[in-house]
This record gives C-alpha cells, sequence and structure tokens, in this order.
C-alpha cells in the first residue's frame, strides 16, 4: 500500500540507475541493462550479439552492442562489470596480457569499470539461484576453436581445463575431463556460449560416456540459451558490486523467488556469504589523480546534479580480485529525497485505520491456522544401494525338500487370433500363348500323339503340348511322287506364360522324339494370348511374420485370461504353443495383397502368486540386507527363466534386482523440522543413507507464511534415483 498517495503527500519519485554487463568471448560480444528494482537485479535490455577479431573490432562491436541494450532509457550509463573466460584470469587478476586491451576498451568508450568475473562462476552461481540449490556439472563453454571444460562441484567451480576443438567436440571434452582427474563424474552436461549448440549437443550426447570414464549414470545434456551467460554476470557479479558502491541489495534467501511456486519449494543450501564464492574481483583502491574518487560517506547529491565525468586521457586501470576497502567507493551515491507527509485526522479516516487495524489480525489468524492446519509433502530422493543375486527354486504343487519352493498350480490355457498382414513377396503372373499347327508324317506308318505331347520350335528355346490327342496318317509309298501325311489344325498351349511364346506363322517345330526327317510340324497362323507381369505374392517371411504375430496374441490372451481368473497371480509358461488348427487365407507364393492367418492353439503354464514368490525371493536375501534398510515389492524386480522338469517337479533360476530403501523415523523427523523455515532443514535430511535432495509441497500455498513448516501433517516419501 503506497502511504504517500494514501495521504495525499506527494513526492517525486526517485530516478532509477542504471548499470551495464559485458561480456566478451573468444569471438563474440554480449552486453546487457540492468538495474536495481526494489532491492532486487533485474534485467532491463540485452544488447545485440556481436563478433570479434582484434583490437579495433571489439571496441566497435562492444560499442554496437550497448548502443541496442540502452535504446530503451534516457541517458548514457558507465558503470560497467565485466564478464570475462577463466584463460583471462590469473591468480584472481586480469591475466597481464589483456589488461592493456581492457583498459584500452574502457578509456575509447568512457566506460566505468566497477567489478569483473569469470563467466563460467557467474554461470554456476545463477544456475544455483536458478535451481534452487547448489549444481554439480560438467560446464563446457563452447568456442570456435576450443572449448573450456569446468568441474562445478556444489555451485562452486573447482577445475577447468581448455581442450583445442577438432572435429569431434565429445572427444575433446573427454580430453579435458582426463587431466582432470576427478572424484566422481556427475551425471549432467550444461552447454554454454554459442548462438547455436544443437550438434555439438548431439554430439556430447552420442558419446559413451559410461564406457570411456567412470560415470555411473549416463549423463543429462542441457543447452543454455545464449542471453544465460550475460543475465549471469549482471544479476550475480553485478550485485555484489553494487552492494560494494554502498546501494542497498534485499538478499534473497528462499529458494522460491527463483521459481515463483511457493506451493513447490525445493531445499536449497545455504547462500555463499562472501564475494570470493563467485569469483568476484574489483578494481584497486588506488585510482589516478585526475579519476574522481567519492569520500567514505556516500555524498548526497541534489537531483539536478550531473555524475562525475571521467577525464579523456584517464591511464590504464587495474582490476584485482580483492575487494576495496568499503571506506572509499569510487563513485558518489545519488540518495532521492525523503518525501514528508502529515497523518489525517481519526475521526474522518476511522474506518479506514479500522480496516488497517484489522489486516494484520487477520494475517495472525491465518497464519496460526496454516500452522496447526496446514499439510506438507516431503519427498525425500537417494541413491540407493542394490542387491543383486541370482538363486535356484523348485515350483511345484507342494514344498520340496532341500530346495526353495513357490507353490503352483499347473494349467492348460486356450486361445485363438485372427491375424493379417501386408505381402511382400512378388511373383509373375500372366497367360500362356496359343495356336494351330499342320504335322506332317514322313514315315510310312501312321503315327499316334497323346495330348500333352511336346513341340519344340528349332532353337528348343520354346516349348507347347497338344491340346488333345491326334493321329498323322502315314506318308504315300509313291516311289515316283511320295506325299507326307498330315493333320491340320492341332491346337497347342505353351508351357510357360509370357508374350515372348507368341511366336510368328510359319515357324518350324519338332516333335516330340521325331527327327525331322519322319515328323515335322509347322504354324498356320501367329501365336497368340501369351502375357505375363509382375504382382504382389506370398512370401515365406509373410507367412513367418503373420504367425508369430498371432502366436503373440494367443500368449497375451493366456496371460490377460490368466489374470482375470486369478487377480495377483502370474503364468509361466512351461512350453511353446501347440497349435489346433493354422489355416492361411493364401498359399505361398499366390498373387495377393495380404495374407491372414487364422491360428488356435493351446499352452500349459504354472500359476503362481505375485506375493508368494516375492516373499521367497526376500527370504534368501535377508542376510544382504543391511539393519535399518527395507525393499518393496513395487520396486524389487524378479525374473523367472523358462523351468526345466526335474523328478517329477520343475525347477527354475530367479535373478532379483533390489533397491534398499533407508529406514526413517517419520515421527521422529517430522518433531525435527516441524515451525522450521524451509531454507533451513536440509541437514535433518543428510543423515539419511544415500540422501541427494529433498522436495518439499505445502497445501495450501500461501505467499511468505509457506515458507515456515506447519506443526502437523507432515508426510515424507522415499524415492530412489
Amino acid at each position: 500500500m503506497n502511504l504517500v498517495n494514501l495521504f495525499g503527500n506527494k513526492s517525486k519519485a526517485p530516478e532509477p540507475e542504471y548499470f551495464l554487463a559485458v561480456e566478451i568471448h573468444e569471438s563474440l560480444i554480449k552486453t546487457a541493462l540492468w538495474e536495481i528494482l526494489e532491492g532486487q537485479p533485474e534485467i532491463v535490455n540485452v544488447g545485440s550479439y556481436e563478433s570479434w577479431t582484434d583490437e579495433d573490432s571489439l571496441i566497435n562491436g562492444v560499442d554496437s552492442s550497448l548502443e541496442q541494450a540502452i535504446k530503451v532509457i534516457k541517458g548514457q550509463p558507465k558503470r560497467v562489470i565485466f564478464g570475462l573466460p577463466d584463460s583471462w584470469m590469473e591468480q584472481d587478476k586480469i591475466h597481464a596480457t589483456k589488461t592493456k586491451l581492457i583498459t584500452h576498451l574502457c578509456k575509447e568508450l568512457g566506460l566505468d569499470p566497477i567489478g569483473v568475473v569469470t563467466t563460467n562462476r557467474a554461470v554456476a552461481h545463477y544456475l544455483k539461484k536458478r535451481e534452487g540449490m547448489p549444481p554439480t556439472v560438467i560446464l563446457l563453454e563452447v568456442y570456435t576453436s576450443k572449448v573450456a571444460v569446468s568441474y562445478v562441484y556444489l555451485g562452486e567451480v573447482k577445475q577447468t581445463e581448455e581442450a583445442a576443438r577438432s572435429g569431434d567436440l565429445a572427444h575433446d571434452v573427454e580430453e579435458g575431463l582426463t587431466r582432470m582427474d576427478l572424484p566422481n563424474y556427475p551425471a549432467r552436461f550444461i552447454l554454454t556460449n554459442g548462438n547455436s549448440l544443437e550438434e555439438e549437443s548431439q554430439q556430447i550426447t552420442a558419446f559413451p560416456w559410461t564406457d570411456r570414464l567412470p560415470f555411473k549414470h549416463i549423463p543429462k545434456v542441457e543447452v543454455l540459451p545464449i542471453d544465460f551467460s550475460i543475465k549471469s554476470i549482471a544479476l550475480t557479479g553485478g550485485v555484489e558490486a553494487v552492494q560494494f558502491l554502498g546501494m542497498e541489495v534485499v538478499e534473497d534467501e528462499s529458494p522460491n523467488a527463483t521459481v515463483g511456486d511457493d506451493s513447490n519449494l525445493v531445499i536449497p543450501v545455504e547462500t555463499p556469504s562472501s564475494m570470493e564464492e563467485i569469483g568476484f574481483a574489483y578494481e584497486e583502491t588506488s585510482a589516478p589523480a585526475d579519476i574522481p574518487v567519492a569520500p567514505s560517506t556516500p555524498e548526497v547529491v541534489s537531483d539536478d546534479d550531473s555524475s562525475p565525468e571521467i577525464s579523456e586521457d584517464e591511464p590504464e586501470y587495474a582490476f584485482s580480485d580483492e575487494v576495496a576497502p568499503p571506506q572509499k567507493p569510487r563513485l558518489a551515491i545519488k540518495l532521492p529525497r525523503i518525501p514528508k507527509y502529515s497523518l489525517p485526522s481519526l475521526p474522518h479516516f476511522g474506518f479506514s485505520w479500522l480496516f488497517l487495524l484489522a489486516i494484520p489480525a487477520v494475517l495472525i489468524i491465518v497464519f496460526i491456522g496454516y500452522l496447526f492446519f496446514g499439510q506438507v509433502q516431503i519427498t525425500i530422493h537417494f541413491d540407493p544401494q542394490k542387491i543383486s543375486r541370482q538363486i535356484g527354486i523348485a515350483i511345484a504343487e507342494s514344498s520340496q525338500s532341500g530346495i526353495p519352493t513357490l507353490i503352483a498350480t499347473k494349467k492348460t490355457f486356450t486361445g485363438s487370433a485372427t491375424e493379417s498382414v501386408p505381402t511382400t513377396g512378388t511373383a509373375t503372373v500372366g497367360d500362356k500363348a496359343s495356336g494351330t499347327i499342320t504335322i506332317a508324317n514322313k514315315s510310312v506308318a501312321p503315327i499316334v500323339l497323346k495330348a500333352g505331347t511336346a513341340i519344340t520350335n528349332d532353337t528348343g528355346k520354346y516349348v507347347y503340348t497338344l491340346v488333345s490327342p491326334v493321329t498323322v496318317a502315314s506318308a504315300s509309298s509313291d516311289p515316283i511322287d511320295p506325299v507326307s501325311g498330315k493333320a491340320n489344325g492341332v491346337q497347342v498351349t505353351a508351357v510357360r506364360i509370357g508374350a515372348e511364346y507368341n511366336l510368328t506363322k510359319n515357324t518350324i517345330f519338332s516333335v516330340d522324339n521325331f527327327s525331322k526327317s519322319i515328323a515335322a510340324a509347322i504354324a498356320e497362323s501367329d501365336f497368340t494370348g501369351g502375357t505375363s507381369r509382375t504382382v504382389n505374392a506370398v512370401s515365406k517371411a509373410d507367412q513367418d511374420k503373420v504367425l508369430a504375430t498371432a502366436t503373440e496374441k494367443i500368449k497375451s490372451q493366456v496371460k490377460v485370461d490368466s489374470e482375470i481368473q486369478t487377480p495377483g497371480f502370474k503364468t509361466l509358461p512351461l512350453s511353446d504353443i501347440q497349435f489346433t488348427k493354422k489355416q492361411f487365407d493364401h498359399n505361398l507364393n499366390e498373387e495377393a495383397t495380404s495374407v491372414s492367418l487364422v491360428l488356435e492353439g493351446s499352452l500349459e503354464a504354472l500359476v503362481y502368486s505375485e506375493n508368494d514368490l516375492y516373499s521367497l525371493t526376500i527370504e534368501q536375501i535377508k542376510d544382504q540386507i543391511p539393519s535399518g534398510s527395507s525393499t518393496t515389492r513395487e520396486s524389487t524386480v524378479i525374473h523367472v527363466e523358462n523351468p526345466t522338469k526335474v523328478d517329477g517337479s520343475y525347477q527354475a533360476k530367479v535373478i532379483i534386482e533390489a533397491p534398499l530403501f533407508p529406514g526413517i523415523d517419520e515421527n521422529k523427523l517430522a518433531g525435527y523440522i516441524k515451525g522450521k523455515p524451509t531454507a533451513s532443514i536440509r541437514h535433518f535430511f543428510e543423515p539419511i543413507s544415500g540422501f541427494t535432495s529433498a522436495d518439499v509441497k505445502i497445501y495450501p500455498p500461501i505467499p511468505f507464511i509457506t515458507k515456515i513448516l506447519p506443526l502437523k501433517n507432515i508426510k515424507f516419501e522415499l524415492i530412489g534415483n
């Protein structure tokens, strides 16, 4: 509520004060305009992204980018926080080879540097604020000619190695990690610094990390937005800088502030207590004589006064991670006028004052009601220990001596299925050519030919058969003028389909096994009707596929029928399905676009209780379960291999994978944390074996109030990672 406006006393609002952030990469420039709004840093605008190769292009690029960043305001901010690559720093100071470059940049553009921070530390710190807890990740700053690999442990950059870029980014990262010799490898990569890192992200994702380095899990890969790093520099390093200058910044101790959801809190670790945690550095306190330095107490300047100017021939700056003494800030701080107002008379505003007094009472009642009736669900995440073991058991209707026995009943199940699949085979189909021939008999005896007798052309390539039997008369015996016996209009058909059998008139043929000196034939007209084409047909693979699909359908049907008949029970097949009917609608190589199968069969199986199997296996591994730990049926994976018959019963191998859940005393733990701030309860969970993190969800979500746990209704849930 704005009391000044309520009581009618108005005063001029103080002018906002803006700051700059400049990030310099190997070949890329980013800038941002930011301010402190209600005690919190806020990004006002982000400048354009510019490239650079030398000192002149760097100065021009920063100038162009800043021009875009500040176009949304009036005036020209000068105070700037720099973000530089880790390789540009040496012993918490700007490297000697880069100091002249940064100094010249500031002098040419009239910038007033208030500090410097490495990009990787700023990103790590901003990740901690955004996610609500300190991350442990591998941060990859991807440049054109190299990649900077940083090991971030609990929000702090522990090691950084650079590797030259080759054709494969993943191998370059592997080289950097190998040099580090880390105690453990976090299963999370974060990529930053490029316009588009999709291809690089795919290279990191596809690399077999668990085979090449001791990663416990397959790493997750995340690409940060291009503006994430410049925002990190402004919103983390910049905050420390303006605090040094004497400006008030409200500490954001709540993990919810970065999420904006009071109903889904995340338990954080404590926030850093010093600027060194993010590697922040300030200028040396000794300034040249021609640079104005504010007195030890911030000077109150009139609204009409202008900010101090920097001399054009300002000498080089020196940057250092050593914090300058607070009694010598470099710039005077403008303080807004304190507004004056007078309280109204009580009789005139009696109702308003009663209303104002009622607000705290309502808040107190709401807070007390929340403490006793609010509900909280705390999900505890942990890395579980696992037990893996293989045991042998008997499966029978009664207990077997000398071996753990799973009680089961033998049953026969029947099922049927009708399935269809598209055909993938091909076949050549068509019609056979036909025609009429004249057969001549040159022998003195008649020739009797049966239906189906072969008639072959001169080349022997095309064969035809007689449609009907025929008798060819003998030749005349006149020695002077012998005449062959003939049979005209004899019908023949080709033995194969195809247009190539459409032979022409007067084609000469051999008749059966007779030599042409005894018998021959000639086409009376052109042969016709021969055609061929390639069509879809049923292949052996098609029949096998539809059979396998129908078989699996029957197995699933048997499983469903068993579960419906006996809930909580499982079936263990003893053999393959015995088919009682297997009928295809098309034969092998037959023309068809699909093939269907009607299948019926029966299956013998053992039916057993899932609870009995779990109890039996846990009894066998109980000596491996540490005191205070337990297993659950839902999380335990039990695989029973195909059983074999031995001495009238069945035996099988059982493979067990059981995660162990740590035991917690929920009543005692709830007593420890009730009524405490959500940000200060993490240490109560750390003694839990394998603990990694905890999520807190409070109902109902009430702003500010739900930062404190209620006194009752606290529930816990354990979830293994």
